[in-house]
């Protein structure tokens, strides 16, 4: 019960992020990739980003 529940909610969560993607490019605000580009633009931003794959990756892509 637990586990269908909690992949409800990471499928809840995903498309709440398409949303705001999609409402980002019709307003010309900034999108994902523009946060994600700023992100990579600095070292710390790098590590950052790689310890959250790394987290990701562990968490769900390893099992």
């Amino acid at each position: 019960m637990l586990s269908w529940l909690l992949g409800a909610g990471f499928v809840l969560l995903a498309f709440a992020a398409a949303a705001v993607e999609v409402t980002a490019r019709r307003r010309s605000r900034l999108t994902a990739g523009h946060l994600l580009t700023a992100a990579m633009a600095t070292k710390t931003g790098r590590l950052i980003m790689v310890a959250l794959w790394l987290w990701v990756g562990w968490h769900f892509l390893a099992r």
